[in-house]
């Protein structure tokens, strides 16, 4: 069971008597707030790492949420309605009542996502209202190809067969009920576009004009070298880190704590733990986003395979060559989430 080391705080949610769980490190009166959010079926743990790293800053706040039915936060009435809408409106409740509350002066807010987090980062920064200024991308891109969802699947598999719901609950600590959700055609119920090859999420920051980052793996099979290229064509400037090894998520080492720390510019010393690396693959990428898989597992964190000294103004970097799948239509009825995607149509 993933279960965070940092102490659960309350944000509580006026409707259904429901709350959010959080963990806050860093200086609480602080105009810079990082707001970290985790995958499909991860906890605020999956960011432990990073504020651990953060932890004593002066100049920064690090705040990991657990999303409705993970983690330390409320399953919702029954058990039942996760959807990506639901996801969406806790956060912006939570951002602009808790990170922005009245009578004070509005942050700096910049998110965090993971897979899915990720992808409700993208829609967050697509209203204005939300002040979100800066974006960070844990291996995913702007579009999701149809295809990396067969891969996530097959990763889950043990002996030849998927874990019951149960185990996946336990395992993961989250509710059986949001275990069952992401399988629904029902899940993913905001809009977005979509083509033979996958979802597409770039529209949602066509008027974005803060700073994007995406960490990525090697071998993950969401985030690949071609979605890497398509986020830098859109996002020249943006940052990029290629981890050695990982698949999908990220791992949040030391070399990706660093990344993220020292990619914020923020105006304070951001003590580094030296590690030995080799020269980290950076390169100015635009925004592209993947959409989370079915089944965000958190990653065993591999030998990365460059480590940043301290990051200056980032280099255009080509990114290795990988095999990418093309999008040959997949044959629908795996877990009826493929009907999902292929069958509702959405703008």
């Amino acid at each position: 069971m993933t279960v965070s080391k940092f102490p659960a705080l309350q944000f509580p949610l006026s409707k259904d008597s429901r709350h959010l769980a959080y963990s806050a490190v860093g200086d609480a009166n602080s105009p810079y707030v990082l707001l970290c959010l985790p995958g499909l079926l991860e906890t605020r743990a999956t960011f432990d790492p990073l504020l651990q790293a953060a932890e004593g800053l002066q100049g920064l706040r690090v705040v990991s949420v657990d999303l409705c039915g993970r983690g330390d936060s409320s399953p919702l009435p029954g058990d039942k309605g996760y959807t990506m809408q639901v996801y969406l409106e806790d956060i912006v409740h939570f951002i602009r009542a808790e990170l922005m509350p009245d009578g004070k002066p509005v942050p700096h807010i910049e998110v965090l996502g993971t897979s899915m987090g990720g992808i409700l980062a993208m829609y967050l920064a697509h209203d204005a209202q939300n002040q979100v200024s800066g974006l960070f991308f844990n291996d995913i891109g702007l579009d999701l190809p149809w295809m990396s969802i067969y891969g996530l699947y097959d990763g889950m598999k043990k002996e030849g067969r998927l874990p019951t719901p149960e185990e996946m609950a336990a395992k993961f600590n989250v509710s059986i009920g949001a275990v069952l959700a992401v399988q629904s055609p029902s899940h993913f119920d905001l809009p977005y576009r979509k083509d033979w090859k996958g979802m597409k999420f770039g529209h949602l920051l066509s008027g974005f004009k803060g700073p994007v980052r995406l960490m990525h793996g090697s071998e993950s099979g969401v985030c690949p070298a071609q979605q890497v290229k398509e986020l830098q064509r859109e996002f020249p400037k943006a940052q990029v880190l290629e981890v050695a090894g990982a698949a999908h998520p990220v791992p949040f080492n030391a070399m990706v704590n660093q990344f993220v720390l020292q990619a914020l510019h923020l105006p304070v010393v951001v003590p580094v733990a030296p590690v030995k690396s080799e020269p980290v693959r950076e390169a100015p990428v635009q925004q592209t986003l993947q959409m989370p898989m079915p089944f965000d597992t958190p990653a065993a964190a591999p030998q990365p395979k460059a480590m940043p000294e301290p990051v200056a103004e980032p280099e255009p970097v080509q990114p290795t060559a990988a095999t990418v799948q093309q999008g040959t239509e997949p044959r629908v009825g795996l877990l009826g989430l493929l009907k999902q995607l292929l069958g509702a149509t959405k703008k």
